[in-house]
C-alpha cells in the first residue's frame, strides 16, 4: 500500500503526485514525536540506593526525576578498580528498579533517565565495594588491651571495644580468646561475642548482657571472591587462628534472613598471634549492603 502527497507541477519540479511508502510515513512520524520529546523538561533520578537481590545481585533503586517522565532508563556499571562504565539494563519510563548480576564483582552504580536525544545522570553513584578498615591490634580477652571487634552498621567502619561494659554489647562482633585465664596460649581464637561471659577467660569479667551472636569460616578462595553463604554446617561460633595468619568469613547475625535486617557479612584478615603481648593484628573489610557477600576490595 502506497500513499501519495499532492506537489506542485510546472517545469523543474516534482510531477504531480509523489508516492510515499508506509515506512516513510512512519519515520516521519518518529521525528515529529522525537521534536515533541525535546520540549520535555528533563531532570535526573534522584535517591539511588543499592540493596541485595539476592546474596550475590545487587538491586538499584531510584526515585524518578519530578515533572515529565522519561522515555527511558539506563543503568550502568563500574567495577572497582576500573574507570569505564558498562550499561547493564534499559528499564521502561515507569520502573523504579533494576537487578544486576556483577558476576561476583563489586564497584559503582550510576541511572540515567534518557528524554529524547538528551540524557541526565544521577548525581549519586554509590558503591557495592566492602568498607576497609586498617589493621589495628585486638588483644586476647584476658590481656591489658581491648579485646572486642565491631562495625557500625552505617558506615561499615570498624572499631575496638573493651567487654568489662555491657553497654557495649550491640557494639561487638567478635573477640579474641585462649579459652582460659590469662593470655599464654598456646593458641588463639576468634570467637562469637554471645561466648564470653561463659567461658574460663570471661568469668566474671564479662557480664551478662545482649551480645551478639557471630559465625566464622575460614577463606581459601582468596580474598576477591563471594565470601561463603552462611549455613550452620560450614560457619562455627569460633575459628582457632593459625599461627601465621587467617582469613576469616565472618557472617553476623546468623539466625536473621539471609536478606533481612541483621546479617551482614564481612572479611577479616588476622595476623599471627604474639602470645607474649596477648595481642593480633586485625584488618578488615565490612560489607555494609546487609544480606550480600561480594567483598571485592
Amino acid at each position: 500500500m502506497k500513499l501519495s502527497v499532492r506537489t506542485q507541477t510546472g517545469k523543474g519540479r516534482l510531477p504531480a503526485w509523489l508516492p510515499l511508502s508506509i515506512a516513510a510515513v512512519a519515520a516521519i512520524a518518529v521525528t515529529m514525536l522525537g521534536l515533541v520529546r525535546c520540549g520535555a523538561t528533563g531532570a535526573a533520578p534522584t535517591d539511588i540506593v543499592l540493596s541485595a537481590a539476592t546474596d550475590t545481585t545487587v538491586r538499584i533503586s531510584w526515585v524518578p526525576p519530578a515533572g515529565d517522565a522519561p522515555d527511558n532508563y539506563v543503568a550502568s556499571f563500574m567495577e572497582t578498580g576500573t574507570s569505564t562504565w558498562v550499561d547493564f539494563a534499559t528499564a521502561a519510563d515507569s520502573a523504579t528498579t533494576a537487578d544486576h548480576n556483577p558476576l561476583g564483582k563489586t564497584g559503582r552504580y550510576r541511572v540515567t533517565a534518557v528524554f529524547g536525544s538528551k540524557a541526565y545522570e544521577a548525581a549519586e553513584t554509590p558503591t557495592s565495594a566492602p568498607v576497609h578498615t586498617e589493621a589495628m591490634l585486638v588483644s586476647e580477652l584476658n590481656a591489658a588491651g581491648l579485646p572486642a571487634y565491631g562495625w557500625a552498621r552505617d558506615s561499615g567502619k570498624g572499631a575496638t571495644f573493651a567487654m568489662t561494659y555491657a553497654s557495649n554489647a550491640d557494639r561487638v562482633d567478635f573477640y579474641i580468646t585462649d579459652w582460659a585465664t590469662g593470655y599464654a596460649g598456646p593458641a588463639y581464637a576468634i570467637a562469637s561475642p554471645d561466648w564470653a561471659p561463659h567461658e574460663p577467660g570471661g568469668l566474671g569479667l564479662v557480664p551478662p548482657g545482649t551480645w551478639r551472636a557471630t559465625a566464622f569460616r575460614p577463606v581459601l578462595s582468596g580474598d576477591q571472591s563471594p565470601l561463603p553463604p552462611f549455613s550452620s554446617g560450614t560457619y562455627g561460633n569460633n575459628l582457632e587462628l593459625a599461627m601465621d595468619s587467617t582469613l576469616v568469613a565472618v557472617c553476623t547475625d546468623p539466625d536473621t534472613d539471609t536478606l533481612g535486617t541483621g546479617r551482614c557479612y564481612a572479611l577479616v584478615k588476622v595476623g599471627s598471634p604474639d602470645i607474649v603481648n596477648g595481642t593480633v593484628k586485625v584488618e578488615t573489610w565490612f560489607q555494609v549492603i546487609t544480606g550480600l557477600r561480594l567483598i571485592q576490595h
